[in-house]
C-alpha cells in the first residue's frame, strides 16, 4: 500500500468519526484540502521512532527517540538552537546518569565474559583419579596417594 492510498485510509476513518450532517456542509474543495494536508504531514514520520513511558519511583518519564533525515530549514534550525539549549541541568542529570548506568553496564558485562576466555585457572580442586587403582602407579604420574585413592591437584572446574 502506497503513501497516498494510506493517508486516504487515515482521512476515511477521521471523515466516518464526523457527524453526517456536518460531513454533508464540507465542498469538495474542502475535502481535497484536508486530504492533501494528511499527505502534506507524511514527511514528519520518522524512520526511526521510539517513545517509551517508564514508571520511575512513582513518577511517570516520556522518552522519545527519533531519527531521520534532517528537513527543517536552516534559518528553523538556528532559532531552535538558541530556544532548546542542550546544557540545561536537567539535560546534564540525565546524561550523567545515562552514562554513569551504562559504564557500569560495560564493566559488569567484560567481568562476566572475560573470565571465559582466561587460559589461568582462578582455583584448583583436587579430584581423584578412579582409574589409578595403586599407589605405585599413581606416584608415577605425579600425583599423591591418600586414603586408599590417587588424587590430583591441578584439575580445574572448566577441564
Amino acid at each position: 500500500m502506497n503513501k497516498l492510498q494510506n493517508s486516504d485510509l487515515e482521512f476515511e476513518e477521521l471523515f466516518a468519526q464526523i457527524s453526517p450532517e456536518v460531513a454533508a456542509t464540507f465542498s469538495s474543495e474542502q475535502i481535497d484540502t484536508i486530504k492533501w494536508s494528511f499527505n502534506y504531514r507524511r514527511w514528519t514520520r520518522h524512520p526511526i521512532d521510539w517513545r517509551i513511558s517508564l514508571p520511575i519511583l512513582g513518577w511517570r518519564f516520556y522518552i522519545i527517540f527519533l531519527a531521520g533525515e534532517e528537513r527543517r530549514s536552516l534559518q528553523r534550525l538556528m532559532s531552535e538552537r538558541s530556544k532548546y539549549l542542550l546544557w540545561t541541568p536537567g539535560n546534564i542529570l540525565f546524561m550523567t546518569g545515562f552514562l554513569g548506568s551504562l559504564i557500569v553496564f560495560m564493566i559488569n558485562f567484560c567481568a562476566l565474559i572475560f573470565p571465559l576466555f582466561s587460559n589461568s585457572p582462578t582455583l584448583i580442586y583436587p579430584t581423584s583419579i578412579p582409574w589409578l587403582e595403586s599407589k605405585i602407579e599413581c606416584e608415577n604420574t605425579g600425583r599423591y596417594w591418600y586414603r586408599d585413592k590417587c588424587w590430583d591437584q591441578e584439575h580445574s572446574p572448566n577441564f
